[in-house]
């Protein structure tokens, strides 16, 4: 099992840093070894993100936990973003959203 994390903003004035941040403090705090962090600078309303696409289609696979700090890094649209993580629940891939404790939990 490998763990990577993934954030995006919408724009260049957004910054990427506090959403790394985040997602390595939580891994160091809980000594969880991170493999990378995957970010774009793009819009959230749709999932054709270069980044994303390569992390989610060429790296992930069965057993790996994904992190992210809210859902709606992860995406905009209510409906793709629901599709996305029954894909990633369908797949073996864990996803755990730190604004959402019980995802972090070990049930």
């Amino acid at each position: 099992m490998k763990r990577y994390g993934y954030h995006r903003t919408s724009t260049r004035e957004q910054h990427l840093d506090r959403g790394i941040a985040e997602i390595t403090a939580y891994c160091t705090a809980n000594n969880l070894e991170l493999e990378k962090i995957f970010t774009d600078q793009q819009t959230g309303k749709n999932f054709n993100r270069p980044r994303y696409t390569i992390m989610k289609e060429d790296v992930l696979r069965v057993g790996d936990e994904l992190i992210i700090t809210e859902v709606d890094r992860l995406g905009r649209n209510k409906q793709e973003t629901l599709r996305e993580l029954q894909y990633y629940r369908d797949n073996g891939i864990r996803v755990k959203i730190l604004e959402l404790p019980t995802t972090l939990m070990d049930l």
